[in-house]
């Protein structure tokens, strides 16, 4: 027998009271969302209407069997509703603040987990004790052969929770750090209560137990800095002096895009290996993201600056090697051979001279990217593009602009060549391999003291050069001027060539 319905007046109580406990509710619940920034979702409005329920039914004069078994239900989901606010003001007075880097943390996550699910194991044992009369004590004692059985089924879920605490109150690592974990590399995007969630840098998701990663050696390459060291190795030829070895090697790590450049990079003489002489080059930077691509090109830059330095990579021992003629030298010097019969200020010069020229000029190759020459450095050559794009650089009052993009047939480094003077601006190769010839001081030298009547038509040609650069829009040279800077310049080409006056 269920009893009699709520009487009108009853049935208009329990809605009223109803109401008023629900306004009352979600007001404060806007309130501390105004003061903590605190949102209880759905579950609070839920919560709210069966408390206003069992507010308004004890209010009324409604009594019957129905009216307590209903009470009974009203109060277990009342309970069950109120553990989730808890669950939010609890979290956001232990947790939220120390989240580190604000709101957006992830190492809180775990103890949140944890805190809701001993509020909810609470909730519902209140609720089975004093809602239903269940005792709670006799019921555990009786459930230990299961709780043992569910122990032993959930100890690897156990340890993953306690490593996943473990590792919010240590804090190795946090969200953006780059570890090393079991030799993969990877991001951190998530620590959750079970796992690690890295990305690779061949952008893989990856998900790693938290007891695996305590059990591991974790390096972070963020912290304490996010700039670390980077190694790379090559082996030199046994005749390669490692002083002049060291020298080529850090000069080439220098113009690598990523590499920091203090602290400076470090050429370490590694090893005497069966073949080689063994090189670690230790290069720092600052973004892990970027290591495969910052190793890759400084093997490439080293590979280029090894070669043009006239050193050897030597194959294995056991390997018979046989070398053959070069012939893309040949072209190389067939090209460069054009361009200068042609250039304004070398085109005087015989096929004979020329070739005698370039016959002491060595074939060098740049990796894309990389820097040729600098501006205000010493020099003593010119370079010839046979093959490949350069820009032009030039800095002034701290502000770098390109000047010209050169290509096949190009010559900079002229001046430095004949005169010595400093570089006047800084080449560097664009997107593409560059194959130049690289004419240095030798080489002129070697022309000028077997053809003595060389040096007086580079003479004129550089002046004319020179009055050119100096002289202002619409106005001519005087003759007396023109002499004298010949004359000039012919006095500093027997000096740098060491002369007789």
């Amino acid at each position: 027998m269920t009893g009699p319905a709520p009487s009108l007046h009853d049935a208009l109580l329990i809605v009223g009271a109803t109401a008023a406990v629900y306004v009352v509710l979600v007001a404060a619940a806007q309130v501390l969302r105004r003061w903590w920034a605190v949102s209880f979702g759905v579950t609070f409005h839920l919560l709210a209407i069966v408390t206003g329920v069992l507010v308004g039914i004890e209010c009324s004069a409604w009594r019957a069997p129905l009216v307590d078994a209903l009470q009974r239900q009203l109060a277990a989901a009342a309970l069950m509703l109120a553990a989730f606010p808890v669950i939010t003001l609890l979290n956001r007075l232990l947790w939220k603040r120390s989240r580190r880097g604000g709101p957006g943390g992830d190492a809180p996550r775990v103890l949140a987990d944890t805190t809701a699910i001993i509020v909810l194991l609470v909730a519902a044992l209140v609720v089975l004790q004093y809602v239903y009369g269940v005792k709670v004590p006799g019921l555990l004692a009786g459930s230990g052969v299961v709780a043992i059985i569910l122990g032993l089924a959930l100890q690897n879920l156990l340890s993953n929770l306690l490593a996943g605490i473990a590792l919010h109150f240590e804090r190795p690592f946090s969200t953006g750090d780059w570890l090393l974990v079991d030799g993969t590399h990877g991001r951190v995007v998530e620590v959750s209560w079970r796992s690690t969630r890295l990305v690779t840098t061949d952008d893989v998701l990856i998900d790693v137990p938290n007891s695996s990663i305590v059990s591991n050696t974790i390096t972070n390459f963020v912290m304490p800095t996010p700039k670390h060291a980077v190694h790379a190795t090559i082996g030199l030829h046994y005749d390669v002096p490692p002083a002049r070895a060291q020298k080529v090697l850090r000069a080439a790590a220098v113009g690598v895009t990523g590499v920091c450049r203090e602290p400076a990079p470090i050429v370490y003489v590694k090893e005497f290996a069966d073949s080689a002489v063994t090189y670690e080059i230790k290069v720092w930077i600052d973004d892990h993201a970027i290591f495969n691509r910052v190793l890759s090109d400084l093997r490439s830059h080293c590979w280029y600056a090894v070669r043009r330095a006239g050193m050897e990579i030597p194959f294995p021992i056991v390997t018979v090697y046989q070398p053959r003629p070069d012939r893309a030298a040949e072209r190389a010097r067939a090209v460069a051979g054009r361009a200068l019969q042609g250039h304004p200020i070398f085109g005087f010069l015989t096929a004979g001279q020329v070739e005698g020229l370039l016959r002491e000029s060595p074939v060098v190759l740049f990796s894309a990217t990389e820097q040729i020459i600098e501006q205000g450095a010493p020099g003593d050559s010119m370079f010839l593009v046979v093959r490949g794009r350069v820009a032009v650089r030039m800095a002034h009052d701290g502000l770098t602009s390109v000047v010209a993009e050169l290509g096949a047939g190009d010559c900079f480094g002229e001046m430095s060549a004949l005169t010595g003077e400093p570089r006047s601006a800084t080449v560097v190769a664009l997107d593409e391999e560059v194959e130049a010839i690289e004419i240095p001081k030798t080489a002129f030298a070697s022309l000028v003291h077997e053809n003595p009547d060389v040096l007086g038509r580079l003479s004129e040609l550089l002046a004319q050069r020179q009055i050119a650069n100096e002289q202002r829009p619409g106005t001519t040279p005087e003759p007396a001027q023109a002499g004298r800077t010949q004359a000039g310049m012919l006095q500093r080409l027997r000096a740098f060539f060491q002369l007789g006056m």
